[in-house]
């Protein structure tokens, strides 16, 4: 084999380049001949004793022969891809074995040497298989042909979603992963080897730009595929955290980070789902958002002026302010949120009644200065968790009173106005609990230096903090205490789908710099949530409760693997397979009712 330089003028506009073709010279009848095994490209940028290198590197792998003097590592990296394109033209597709009056159809044999068997070329498939399945029900790849990608994008989209949800990382470690690691380019038919990290950044530009056009499809294709239409819409907001100063994204802000990463600046996600946990809204908000401002943008365009009933809406507390509510009485929204401050009248002695196996009870309290519902909800769960909570902070805050206490009134004077601001910064530290405390400092005659300092817990207000009772507030004036409770603890749906995208789908830490960038590796984000969240479903649907992690430790070995050895003729046999799937792997395909076989089984022999 050799390489070969030819010169090639481009018809329409004149423009002069090389092409490099791999070439091999065989014997006709005719005589000797040049049989042009691949065409490389034009960028082949190697000097004729490189090329020469490269072309027996490749003859070498073909022929499965070990080199002498191995190459250069770039050299390498060639040979490895141009000789998969090589034996991948070869291959060809093995007929499955079937078995007709107990006799086998398609049956060959080979005399091979087994002390020459190996394996390469291994790629995970079985996760990619299982995505693209939920893929193909959602239609994702005819929307994005719709909106004028290519087949070479759609494979890249969907590479990206898939590296997401799989393996999370940065693009680059995405691609990496996509290139070296998966199968999914095979199952594609699309090599990510000739994908740059340009090419996949201007994906994640292409996805963003028709965000829109993408959620309307999931919602219409999710509700034709479970028959439904959504009753309640679950609105929340998250951030997360960035890292450098991302002085390039006027979304990058310091505020309030749900990580405790208030020194990283912060990008606000807000997310509306059904009550099944699909996708209806996504955006993406300055990290410094007030949040009771973010629900009428996100909720207006979810209304459906030819829909006779709105869906039920339910908020947590910080969203919940009165202006937002009346909003939603104003439209006509039915709504249930909880309710931080406590109801307008003092709680009574109503009867309460247990509303869950947990033992959680509940009652129904009305007043005559409010149109709404108030349900009050005393918790053993949440009473236990708030009394481990409550003595921690009562510990810590006490601890630091009196190393503060014990200083003062020594040897060396304190000042009274340094004690006052150290007592001022503990309770701002410690703010859950500190009002709950009364704390002087005796001052000097003079007033300048502190030679006192005393406290006293306020038992009563200490009683107040962090109780397992909390009310719920709504506008639904028929509904029994049973079931508004019910329905209010679906509100987990969203916060399950944020923790999820934080833990499983790497959305934290963002390393991106642009609000582009930053907005794009969000919305892929939400896009490998959308289609993660597809398969739990349905395989929940079908009694099959599994997390995403749980069937990703179990779907990892499949793969697809090269099986090579030599012949009795001296003649070098490949066969490339999926591996047999296992019981816990035909459990998923059988409640996703699809098959277990991945791609076919290809054969060359050379």
């Amino acid at each position: 084999m050799f390489i070969r330089k030819t010169k090639k003028t481009d018809l329409k506009n004149g423009q002069v380049c090389f092409l490099f073709q791999l070439v091999e010279s065989i014997r006709t009848e005719r005589g000797p001949r040049q049989n042009i095994i691949l065409n490389l490209g034009t960028d082949l940028e190697l000097d004729v004793v490189e090329t020469k290198i490269l072309a027996n590197r490749i003859e070498e792998i073909i022929t499965n022969q070990d080199s002498f003097l191995p190459p250069c590592e770039r050299i390498e990296r060639l040979a490895q891809h141009f000789s998969a394109k090589i034996l991948a033209l070869q291959s060809q597709s093995v007929a499955p074995v079937i078995k007709i009056n107990n006799a086998q159809k398609e049956v060959e044999f080979h005399t091979i040497d087994i002390n020459s068997i190996e394996h390469e070329n291994a790629r995970t498939v079985g996760l990619e298989h299982l995505l693209l399945h939920s893929i193909e029900q959602l239609k994702l790849t005819e929307t994005l042909r719709s909106l004028g990608l290519d087949s070479r994008k759609i494979a890249i989209a969907i590479g990206s979603i898939c590296a997401r949800a799989i393996a999370p990382n940065s693009e680059r470690g995405s691609l990496d992963w996509l290139q070296n690691q998966s199968g999914l380019g095979e199952l594609l038919g699309y090599n990510f080897q000739e994908t740059s990290l340009t090419q996949f950044y201007r994906i994640s530009d292409i996805l963003l730009r028709n965000k829109d056009a993408i959620e309307n499809h999931l919602i219409a294709t999710q509700n034709q595929i479970f028959h439904r239409v959504s009753s309640l819409i679950l609105y929340d907001l998250t951030n997360t955290y960035m890292e450098g100063q991302a002085r390039d994204n006027p979304k990058a802000c310091y505020g309030h980070s749900k990580e405790k990463r208030t020194d990283c600046p912060l990008v606000t996600i807000g997310l509306a789902v059904d009550e099944y946990g699909f996708l209806l809204k996504s955006e993406f908000l300055p990290g410094n958002v007030s949040e009771p401002r973010s629900l009428k943008q996100a909720i207006s365009s979810l209304m459906d002026p030819e829909q006779l009933f709105q869906p039920t809406i339910l908020m947590d507390a910080g969203i919940a302010t009165d202006e937002n509510l009346q909003w939603l009485k104003q439209n006509k929204f039915s709504y249930i949120v909880s309710a931080r401050q406590d109801a307008p009248f003092p709680r009574t002695d109503e009867e309460l009644e247990v509303v869950s196996e947990t033992g959680v009870k509940a009652a129904i309290l009305h007043c005559d200065t409010s149109e709404d519902t108030w349900l009050y909800c005393e918790s053993p769960a949440k009473e236990a968790t708030a009394t481990q909570m409550k003595t921690a902070f009562q510990t810590r805050f006490e601890k630091d009173l009196e190393n503060i206490c014990k200083g003062i009134g020594g040897k060396q004077k304190k000042s009274y106005v340094k004690v006052v601001e150290r007592i001022g910064r503990l309770k701002e530290k410690h703010k859950r609990i500190s009002s709950c405390y009364e704390i002087n400092v005796t001052p000097s005659a003079d007033g300048k230096m502190a030679i006192g300092c005393a406290w006293r817990r306020l038992e009563e207000k200490l009683g107040e903090k962090l109780t397992g009772n909390y009310y719920l507030r709504t506008n639904i004036s028929n509904m029994p205490a049973q079931q508004l409770w019910s329905l209010y603890q679906t509100i987990r749906t969203v916060e399950d789908a944020f923790r999820f995208m934080k833990s499983s789908l790497g959305m934290r830490p963002i390393f991106h710099q642009k609000e582009a960038r930053v907005d794009g590796h969000l919305w892929i984000t939400v896009l490998a949530y959308s289609i993660i969240h597809n398969l739990l479903h349905q395989l929940r649907h079908q009694g099959l409760r599994l997390e995403w992690e749980t069937i990703h430790a179990q779907m990892q070995n499949r793969i697809r693997v090269t099986m090579q050895a030599r012949t009795k003729e001296e003649k070098v046999i490949r066969i490339r397979t999926t591996t047999k799937p296992e019981v816990d792997h035909n459990k998923i395909y059988e409640k996703l009712h699809m098959s277990s076989a991945i791609h076919r089984t290809t054969k060359s022999i050379v």
